[in-house]
């Protein structure tokens, strides 16, 4: 590329940052956001290889030409066209690539399994790991959480049976302390011996409780059944929108965080749990059952915002489990809970195992048809969550940034060719063969994994403009 073009592409690239910083702030986080996660997977590479004395003859965050590019010792990092990616470029990853003099205990093809293994996974480790530090670092900042303080008891509850009333505070569960209302949640599980001890503090006394809670039917995030308790319990949270999701109908209809919730077609709301059942109310039919989405009608939502009170129309999403979704969330909580350095360590590795596992599982509901495709997002969805998630709050950022980690974790460990996965199977299987996969087949197995990668590809981008322009 001639040095006018590249002057002409960064000047471009420099106007449009400063037009986005201007305009489109949060856009511009969620770009950076997404620059931070290449550069981190790329730089697990960079390690792991001149850990390995493996020779990196070029590191890049993009593809495509090079639009900058400075040489630092025997390695040339480079900034290219192409955001999508980068890449960590090894001497001699495979066995057709001359080598040069000298270099030939440099080369990647030479080093044993373990090291190789090591290297191509080093990005995967990096990625999770770097989830796992945010999450430690927001659980030391503090994250917002509802006091455990009872707003009402609903009659003939479990609840009331146990002796609590309004205005109790829950300060221990099953002998543990308990700081927030989520905490107190997580205590009541169905493997829990029952009843438990429950103390709450009431006008100034600690008042002792044998609660054992009601287990309902639910469904999980993927529509499957679960059991959770059904407390009789609740507190009081604001019909403030904390935050909105990219692609439903809540954003499409100019719902934005901060937001407070004020009617649903006329039937008033005082809190946010009216959400909900104001919505349901306004959607099911006589008979309680939920209409197909060609029958749901737009519902009018009055909402505060700056002083200024707003009439929204909104139709609400059918998910294929049959609930009824706007896409949104309830504002975080009314205190901050801080945590010292090694409980977040731990509490972060925890988040991350479970998000880890989470997406897991997703997976494997996609590929089975349990999920539907239509969840599925590309780039134009990723940058719009960001945008979101700035635009909700620093917490918020810093999640959608581990979140993002932990896929990208996971997608290039999947064993796909191509990507760092597919490169295990790969070197894993020439290790049980003991010897080197021929050309031919290693050319077959890669050019499968681009056509497989770039269906998906496609597909996602697909996604993203239906959602983002037709919907």
């Amino acid at each position: 590329m001639s040095m006018l073009r590249k002057g002409v592409i960064l000047a471009a690239l420099a106007a449009a940052s400063v037009y986005m910083l201007i305009f489109y702030p949060t856009f511009l986080l969620a770009i950076v956001a997404l620059g931070l996660l290449i550069l981190v997977h790329e730089l697990g590479h960079l390690i792991a290889a001149k850990h390995c004395g493996v020779w990196v003859e070029c590191f890049s965050i993009g593809f495509g030409p090079k639009l900058l590019s400075k040489t630092k010792g025997d390695t040339e990092y480079c900034l290219s066209l192409i955001p999508l990616g980068g890449y960590a470029k090894y001497h001699r990853m495979v066995e057709e690539e001359p080598v040069v003099e000298g270099r030939e205990e440099q080369a990647f093809f030479n080093k044993p399994y373990g090291k190789k293994i090591y290297m191509v996974t080093a990005g995967v480790i990096f990625n999770i790991l770097f989830a796992v530090l945010l999450f430690a670092a927001k659980n030391m900042i503090g994250y917002p959480a509802y006091s455990p303080v009872v707003y009402s008891v609903q009659d003939g509850s479990a609840a009331a049976s146990a002796g609590f009333l309004p205005s109790d505070k829950i300060i221990s569960a099953a002998g543990g302390d308990i700081k927030t209302w989520g905490e107190f949640l997580d205590k009541l599980t169905v493997n829990v011996q029952y009843p438990i001890e429950v103390k709450v503090e009431r006008d100034g006394n600690i008042i002792p409780l044998n609660f054992t809670p009601d287990f309902k039917e639910d469904k999980d995030i993927f529509g499957d059944p679960v059991k959770v308790a059904d407390t009789g319990l609740s507190l009081y949270i604001p019909a403030e929108v904390g935050s909105v999701v990219f692609g439903m109908p809540a954003e499409s209809a100019g719902i934005m965080a901060g937001d407070i919730i004020l009617s649903i077609n006329g039937a008033a709301v005082s809190e946010w749990k009216d959400v909900g059942e104001n919505m349901r109310t306004a959607v099911l039919r006589e008979d309680g059952s939920v209409p197909p989405q060609e029958d749901i009608q737009p519902l009018t939502l009055q909402v505060a915002r700056e002083g200024e009170v707003l009439a929204l129309e909104v139709t609400p999403k059918v998910m294929d489990e049959g609930s009824v979704l706007l896409g949104i969330s309830a504002a975080s909580g009314d205190l901050v809970v801080r945590e010292l350095p090694h409980m977040a360590v731990y509490h972060g590795f925890v988040q991350t195992a479970e998000i880890t596992k989470m997406i897991f599982i997703g997976i494997g509901k996609l590929i089975t048809g349990q999920v539907s495709r239509d969840n599925l997002g590309g780039p134009i969805m990723i940058l719009a969550e960001g945008a979101n998630s700035a635009k909700a709050g620093f917490g918020y950022y810093i999640l959608f940034i581990a979140l993002i980690s932990i896929n990208l974790g996971i997608l290039n460990i999947l064993p796909i060719p191509i990507v760092d996965g597919g490169y295990v199977v790969l070197f894993t299987v020439e290790k049980i063969m003991s010897r080197k996969i021929g050309r031919f087949a290693r050319e077959c197995f890669q050019t499968a994994g681009i056509a497989l990668l770039g269906l998906l590809m496609v597909f996602a981008m697909y996604n993203d403009i239906v959602r983002f322009f037709f919907k």
